[in-house]
């Protein structure tokens, strides 16, 4: 077990031998001092446990000699020695912390107890305050390390740093990967203009050796500290610097506070490297979220054009198969009903009945047959805005019947896509027809264009999309609906009113332009159509 330190100062010699002597039988290890300018000398070189000094003394006096060593050296204890004992100076030494004011001439024994109870009092101080010091660097680790999101962090490592210390000022500094230069990303005490424009090269005010943990920047006033990567990933790369300043009680930093900061910013930079990590990580899972959402989209569109591809081949063998006869059953019609009599009102409506199901069903053979058919499209620039006006044209009419309200917005410069004109139009044609279907009575069917800019990989080529809305705002689909609303044969309609191909038809008319159409909707709010089209260069 160490010695305890004692360091004698009296311009007595008598005294200085006496104490010294006393001392050193009791085990102490002694040093001694003159005049106050020497035992600061001694006390800069040496962590003395115990200071008993003269008051009246030459060039430096002993209440002064007590605050010089007390600022350097918080811990140790002070027991001063006088021959001109005043209140006043047993109250100022009392404040410094003194324990103990003796009157020379004092008793040796005496003396030597009361060393021995300070001494006491200091160990179990010391052990008190480091206890206390290792709990609170415990729970600031824990708060440290439970911490994944970076400016809490920074904030988290300064304030503990801070606390630690029982410091006023200091900044926390990290080297930009890019201009290699340390900028600060938390502070305390600094004014804002210089949190915010100070930026400090490695060859300037810190040095390189100092950021790389090779050096250690360290006064009695002042903390610089390295952030050094610990992890074998790394290899020990400087990850900035740590920097506290300007102790509340304006003593200096112990060799205690240096070694629990010099702790602190270890665990600290595990801490942001995790912190960072973590984030990476964060950022791959979004990225996975977003190529399994892209993924899962194209395996729909994949599925649904296969779908619609098997479909459309029975569909064509189907309707040639099934014309021929509704062709002969249509003659026969019109044969038998000009051979019954003209004035039979019943067998009027019998035959009206039965070609008007011929119709129908020639009407489907008809959409079976675009759907199947595969022929080349005529692609040309077209201008998307005037197409949809040409589409409006044509439901016009039906749509001031239903008092129903078109509203268009679309950009001043024109829109051009490359198209087949004709198939295009009749894909907007329909889905304006849908949706005056769902508000017979009044409503306002909305058409937008707008330029999402957003890019698509199209065989290793980028392209910009322009986004049509085709929105009403009548009846709606029920959500269970909405995953087969492009299926073949699937309509919300009444019986009578519909195929179930329009939306089948657009969909593949779609996909052939290298395009797509999706669709959201609420009940009893309306539905949106929005078809995306490459944009022409």
């Amino acid at each position: 077990m160490d010695k305890q330190k004692i360091l004698v100062v009296d311009d007595e010699a008598i005294i200085r031998q006496l104490l010294t002597r006393s001392l050193l039988k009791e085990g102490y290890e002694v040093e001694t001092a003159e005049d106050g300018n020497i035992a600061l000398e001694k006390a800069k070189k040496t962590s003395f446990n115990l200071l008993i000094t003269d008051l009246k003394m030459p060039k430096k006096d002993g209440m002064e000699v007590l605050k010089e060593v007390k600022r350097t050296n918080p811990y140790v204890e002070l027991i001063i020695l006088t021959g001109y004992p005043t209140i006043e100076t047993a109250v100022e030494a009392v404040r410094i912390g003194a324990f103990d004011f003796i009157c020379k001439p004092f008793d040796v024994q005496a003396m030597l107890t009361t060393i021995k109870q300070c001494l006491e009092k200091q160990k179990y101080q010391i052990k008190h305050i480091e206890l206390s010091e290792l709990m609170t660097f415990a729970e600031i680790t824990r708060l440290i390390t439970s911490v994944f999101e970076l400016e809490p962090l920074f904030n988290r490592i300064l304030d503990s740093a801070l606390s630690i210390t029982k410091a006023k000022r200091g900044s926390l500094m990290l080297i930009d990967p890019k201009t290699r230069a340390l900028n600060v990303k938390a502070a305390r005490g600094l004014d804002k203009n210089i949190i915010r424009n100070t930026e400090i090269n490695l060859n300037e005010d810190i040095s390189d050796k100092a950021v790389q943990g090779k050096e250690q920047a360290l006064t009695s006033s002042t903390l610089n500290i390295p952030l050094v990567s610990i992890s074998s990933r790394s290899k020990g790369n400087a990850l900035g610097m740590l920097n506290i300043s300007d102790k509340v009680s304006e003593e200096s930093f112990t060799e205690r506070e240096k070694t629990l900061v010099f702790v602190l910013a270890g665990q600290a930079a595990v801490a942001i490297e995790n912190a960072g990590l973590y984030l990476q990580l964060q950022e791959n899972i979004d990225g996975l979220r977003k190529v399994i959402a892209q993924l899962n989209d194209t395996q729909n569109q994949l599925i649904q054009t296969e779908k619609l591809a098997a479909v459309g081949h029975l569909a064509f063998g189907i309707a040639h198969e099934i014309r021929n006869p509704l062709g002969i059953i249509l003659g026969g019609v019109e044969l038998l009903n000009n051979t019954l009599c003209k004035n039979d009102n019943a067998s009027d409506e019998v035959v009206g009945k039965i070609k008007n199901s011929i119709d129908r069903a020639n009407n489907i053979i008809v959409d079976l047959l675009k759907f199947s058919r595969a022929s080349k499209l005529e692609l040309k620039l077209v201008d998307l805005g005037k197409l949809l006006d040409e589409a409006a044209a044509l439901v016009a009419s039906r749509a001031r019947l239903s008092n129903v309200e078109i509203e268009k917005n679309f950009p001043k410069e024109n829109v051009r896509v490359n198209a087949d004109e004709t198939v295009l139009r009749q894909v907007f044609f329909n889905l304006y027809t849908n949706a005056l279907d769902a508000m017979p009575k009044e409503g306002r069917l909305k058409l937008s264009i707008s330029l999402n800019g957003k890019n698509k990989e199209n065989n290793g080529k980028k392209e910009n999309f322009v986004t049509v809305e085709v929105a009403d705002t009548g009846k709606g689909i029920r959500e269970e609906e909405l995953s087969n609303i492009f299926n073949p044969f699937f309509t919300t309609k009444e019986p009578g009113k519909g195929t179930g191909l329009g939306l089948s038809i657009a969909h593949l008319i779609l996909e052939r332009h290298n395009g797509r159409i999706d669709v959201k909707s609420k009940v009893n709010e309306g539905t949106t159509f929005v078809v995306k089209l490459p944009q022409a260069a």
